[in-house]
């Protein structure tokens, strides 16, 4: 059974509406706007929470991977790097493989808080 959702009013422009569903209209993943939208969100968040993207959308990347990257475009593969970044993340989130670094984050933040709080009880001896 699914929870419960709440029902959230969107403002956007037509422009961005159409941009929506031509994506949708390529893509099967997803089943109409609300969860095109919901997961593209929830994506958003998870790159914040990891690290991929800043606050201000900035991308931090290895220079390494980027300079390969760049390759990878001057060779055809991708048609720019955006585009190259852009297909890694979805290939991720479609992998699971980001949840799976949130998961990773989560336990080495709960590791670290069981060390602190094992050294706080040792220092109150």
């Amino acid at each position: 059974m699914r929870d419960k959702t709440e029902k959230l009013t969107l403002r956007i422009s037509k422009e961005e509406l159409e941009e929506i569903d031509s994506c949708l209209s390529t893509n099967s993943n997803y089943t109409n706007r609300s969860e095109f939208i919901r997961l593209a969100v929830l994506e958003y968040i998870s790159n914040l929470r990891i690290g991929i993207i800043s606050k201000n959308n900035t991308l931090h990347v290895n220079p390494i991977i980027e300079k390969s990257l760049q390759r990878a475009v001057s060779s055809g593969y991708f048609k720019s790097l955006d585009d190259a970044y852009e297909e890694i993340i979805n290939e991720a989130w479609r992998n699971n493989i980001i949840s799976g670094l949130i998961e990773a984050k989560h336990k080495e933040i709960e590791k670290i808080e069981k060390t602190l709080e094992g050294e706080k009880k040792y220092d109150e001896l």
